[in-house]
C-alpha cells in the first residue's frame, strides 16, 4: 500500500511511502520513482532544490513506518496499542518450544498478523483471521517438525 506525505518542503512534488511487505522494509517515492537508501537514509530534493534526509524508522511487527524529514518526525498513523502487538506477536512464541524452526516460522505469522492489524477491516475481523494464523503457524510447526524428524531419522 502507498501512502502520499503531506509536507511544507513536498508541495509540488510527490513524496510516498510504501508500507513493508512480507520479504522487505518500507520503500520511499519521490514522484513516483523509488529513492535509493544511502546510509541509512534517502536523499531527496525538496521543493526549493535543497537536498532533504529522509530516515523510516519500522519494526517488523507493524509495515507502517515512522517518517523523519529532517528533524521533524511524522508519524502516517496512530501508534498499534500495546494489545494489538501482544495479539500480533503470539506466534512468536513457537521459538522458545520449537528453536529456529518455530522462530521462522512464528516470526512469518508474527509479521503477517501486524500487516492484518493494519488492514481496513473490522476489528474483530482483525482479532479472528490474526487467531487463525496463529493456529495455522502452530499446524505448519508441527508438519514441519513431525516431516524434519521423519525424514532425518529415516536417514540413520
Amino acid at each position: 500500500m502507498r501512502i502520499g506525505i503531506k509536507h511544507p518542503a513536498f508541495k509540488v512534488q510527490r513524496l510516498s511511502v510504501e508500507t513493508a511487505s512480507l520479504f522487505g522494509g518500507p520503500k520511499l517515492f519521490l514522484n513516483d520513482t523509488m529513492v535509493k537508501k544511502q546510509k541509512g537514509r534517502y536523499p531527496v530534493t525538496a521543493d526549493s532544490g535543497a537536498e532533504v534526509l529522509v530516515q523510516l524508522k519500522f519494526n517488523l511487527v507493524d509495515p507502517l513506518p515512522t517518517l523523519k524529514i529532517g528533524q521533524e518526525t511524522i508519524k502516517l498513523a496512530e501508534s498499534l496499542k500495546w494489545y494489538e502487538y501482544a495479539w500480533s506477536g503470539l506466534p512468536i512464541l513457537l521459538m522458545f518450544g520449537g528453536g529456529a524452526l518455530g522462530g521462522l516460522v512464528g516470526g512469518a505469522a508474527t509479521v503477517t498478523n501486524g500487516r492484518i492489524f493494519r488492514s481496513e477491516r473490522s476489528s474483530m475481523s482483525k482479532y479472528a483471521l490474526a487467531a487463525a494464523i496463529t493456529v495455522s503457524a502452530v499446524v505448519v510447526y508441527l508438519v514441519l517438525a513431525i516431516g524434519l524428524r521423519l525424514a532425518i531419522g529415516a536417514h540413520k
